[in-house]
């Protein structure tokens, strides 16, 4: 169950992270901030998607929102470079520091693009709210119908990617609708975190994993090949299959479905 009251309190938390977010990102755009930025634009997100429909349309929210998606597609490849810098650096080969010199000028390049989205975020991060602005039983019903939505959209995805390792955006895309189901489900009351709610953290662990393997391999099939390299792609493919294997292992269940729309 969600209620005016406590979505309020939920929404304001986030719009106020990712005021915080934003301004240590703008100050240290490390590794960790570039993550928990990505976290706060995400839930916050999550959050404007259960606003009344008056609300979502309104033309100063919809600007808002489009500056928030525009930075987090660019942060993406931020966060990705980190993703192979972490990876590189894990290894001294000559080789590697060679490519971690160039992955930094690439990262710069899209950290600067990202900064002034950054800055465009923190003048305005979206619409403020209050509890009085909401009725109960209209945000039950625009819940009940995004939980929905994404529940239909996951258990309709999660055969194919099961079935087949080589479905990389696919399972990218899973992924996505499992953390913004996540974000959803939390902002309900509980005395206890639901089974759907535990699994989709289970998943998202996982498919995270999975998601930064296949980042690392993807570059590295993108570069001329060497001995040095080839050795690092065979175990990035060797522990990506292991991970996979486990989330098709996990995910024989879905308690995701019971949420679903029935066909």
């Amino acid at each position: 169950m969600i209620t005016r009251d406590s979505f309020a309190k939920e929404y304001d938390r986030f719009a106020k992270a990712l005021t915080r977010r934003v301004k240590a990102y703008l100050r240290d755009p490390n590794a960790e901030n570039v993550h928990r930025l990505r976290t706060a634009t995400r839930r916050l997100q999550a959050a404007f998607a259960l606003l009344p429909k008056a609300t979502r349309n309104q033309n100063n929210a919809q600007k808002a929102m489009a500056r928030i998606k525009k930075l987090m597609k660019v942060n993406a490849s931020v966060r990705d470079q980190d993703i192979i810098l972490s990876k590189l650096s894990m290894n001294k080969h000559p080789t590697h520091e060679r490519l971690i010199e160039n992955m930094r000028k690439s990262r710069k390049s899209h950290l600067d693009q990202a900064k002034q989205l950054a800055l465009s975020v923190q003048k305005d991060p979206g619409p403020r709210l209050k509890s009085r602005d909401l009725s109960d039983s209209v945000l039950q019903r625009r819940y009940n119908k995004v939980v929905r939505n994404l529940s239909s959209k996951i258990t309709s995805e999660l055969p194919l990617v099961r079935e087949d390792p080589s479905k990389v955006e696919e399972l990218h895309v899973v992924r996505r609708d499992c953390k913004q189901l996540r974000y959803i489900l939390e902002m309900s009351e509980f005395s206890r975190p639901p089974k759907p709610l535990v699994t989709l953290r289970s998943w998202q662990d996982l498919l995270g994993t999975i998601r930064d393997h296949d980042v690392m391999i993807e570059y590295l099939q993108g570069l001329k090949r060497s001995t040095e390299l080839q050795v690092a792609l065979n175990i990035e493919i060797e522990n990506r299959n292991k991970n996979y294997r486990k989330f098709v292992e996990v995910s024989r269940e879905n308690p995701v479905s019971r949420f679903a729309a029935k066909p």
